[in-house]
Order: C-alpha cells, then sequence, then structure tokens
C-alpha cells in the first residue's frame, strides 16, 4: 500500500505536521508540502497548472491518502483547498482519463489541528471531507483532531497523540498485506 501525505499548512513543523509525524512513525510516505508548489486556481486559461498536475499523478499512484491542514477558519487551509478544487478540471481533462474510476479505490484520512475548541469548531471541516469522498466515492477512513495554537502545543494533547497512534497502527497493517 502506497501512501501520500500532503500538508496544507503555510507554517514548517507546525502542530498538525507534528501531529501527522506521529501517525507516519516508521512508515514509508510520500510526503507533498503544498506550501513548496505552485497550484493556480481553476481556469478557463489552458497552460495554468503550475505543479498541479505533477501532484495529482502522484496522488492517483498511491492507495492511501492523508490530508493534513491546521484548522483556518472552521475548514481546512486555503493550500489544501486549493489542491481539492483543482480536482474539478480533473475530472474533465482528457489526460487523465478515467480520475474519478481511480479514486474509488483510495483511503482518506484527515489530520488537523485548531487552537479554539477545534473539537467541535473542526467539525464542519470534517463533514466537508465526508462530503468530497462520498462524491468520488473514496473510502473516509478517519480523521484525528488535535487542539494546538502555538508551535508545539499539539504535544500536550494526548488525546491527539493516541488517535495518530492507532492511526499509524492501521497504516503499518494496511502496509504489511
Amino acid at each position: 500500500m502506497k501512501i501520500i501525505a500532503f500538508y496544507g499548512s503555510i507554517r514548517d513543523k507546525g502542530n498538525s505536521e507534528t501531529l501527522a509525524d506521529f501517525a507516519l512513525q516508521d512508515l514509508d510516505v510520500t510526503k507533498v508540502f503544498l506550501r513548496d508548489y505552485h497550484i493556480n486556481p481553476i481556469s478557463t486559461q489552458r497552460h495554468e497548472d503550475g505543479d498541479y498536475q505533477k501532484l495529482i499523478r502522484k496522488q492517483v499512484l498511491a492507495d492511501i491518502i492523508l490530508f493534513v491542514t491546521p484548522v483556518y477558519w472552521y475548514g481546512m487551509s486555503s493550500l489544501l483547498k486549493l489542491y481539492i478544487d483543482r480536482w474539478s478540471k480533473t475530472l474533465r481533462d482528457p489526460s487523465m482519463p478515467n480520475f474519478k474510476e481511480k479514486m474509488k479505490a483510495k483511503e482518506v484520512h484527515l489530520i488537523t489541528v485548531g487552537g479554539d475548541e477545534p473539537y467541535i469548531k473542526a467539525l464542519p471541516m470534517i463533514q466537508q471531507m465526508q462530503f468530497i469522498c462520498d462524491f468520488l466515492q473514496m473510502k473516509f477512513g478517519s480523521y484525528v483532531i488535535g487542539k494546538g495554537d502555538k508551535k508545539g502545543d499539539v504535544l500536550i494533547d494526548k488525546n491527539a497523540l493516541n488517535s495518530a497512534a492507532h492511526l499509524n497502527h492501521y497504516f503499518k497493517n494496511q502496509t504489511n498485506h
């Protein structure tokens, strides 16, 4: 099983990345830090892909997709949302035939961290991810919510660390089959 993780934070080594490190410990994972790529918004123009095509082709090769994002205004980061928004165009892209069919085989997980009551205020994002997965008929496997505002705060959220450890165990079981 191939795992790809898309990181939506602009912050290097922030709380969401730290929590994802627990979930991905000792696993072979393709890590994509969206802040390091140029992805243009959807446009009617041609040749506006930036790095998007390279990333979507990596995604198609994975079996498990992990999205990692801080809670920004009760939703995912703009970097991650922009990447997912581009899927609309990919659904109609002749160079990516059967995109929706290929996505059906994917399993999606989400890790998110927020500072202001994230166990409640991240729920709209969880629901949004469920709807995204439902639309593409992907399996929404799980989510991990952590609490943290300043860098490193998530390390004192024992519930989040425990959930990330369980996700790590699950991933290890999947990749050993």
